[in-house]
């Protein structure tokens, strides 16, 4: 798996605090959402380093935290205080990782999602009434003949 950030751990704890594991579904740290992350990073500029800003942010700030508290819980305090006081790239970070996470077909299934086009299995369309079209063919055109 490749990892996006240079403390692969860090970064795999956060996200699976973002969204934790349920039941047999990983989180989004253990899903391997990374070239997924990677994808939006290059195509959408919003997104472009968000992942490894949050992460550097929340990696600086949770040696601050106090001793007192594990691990887990140091790392929850850090990520809170981050997104305190980087609420506007706090919010594309969660952004990215919900696009990525729910854009998964494990989680697809996990939660009874419908994947693929709609069409053809989808909504069926009636079949196409000519009929419908008998007063406008009877209508004389609405434009001027030039030649």
């Amino acid at each position: 798996m490749t990892h996006l950030h240079s403390n692969p751990s860090l970064q795999t704890a956060v996200l699976d605090i973002i969204i934790e594991p349920v039941d047999d579904l990983p989180g989004a740290g253990g899903l391997g959402l990374e070239s997924e992350i990677m994808r939006m990073s290059n195509e959408h500029h919003k997104f472009s380093g968000v992942l490894i800003q949050i992460i550097n942010l929340i990696e600086t700030n949770i040696t601050t935290e106090p001793d007192t508290k594990d691990g887990k819980d140091r790392l929850i305090s850090s990520i809170s205080t981050v997104e305190s006081n980087y609420p506007d790239i706090f919010e594309l970070f969660i952004e990215l990782i919900y696009l990525a996470y729910y854009s998964d077909p494990r989680v697809h299934r996990r939660i009874g999602w419908k994947t693929g086009p709609i069409q053809p299995n989808g909504h069926l369309l009636p079949p196409w009434d000519e009929s419908i079209l008998n007063n406008v063919k009877n209508k004389e055109p609405f434009w001027i003949h030039v030649e």
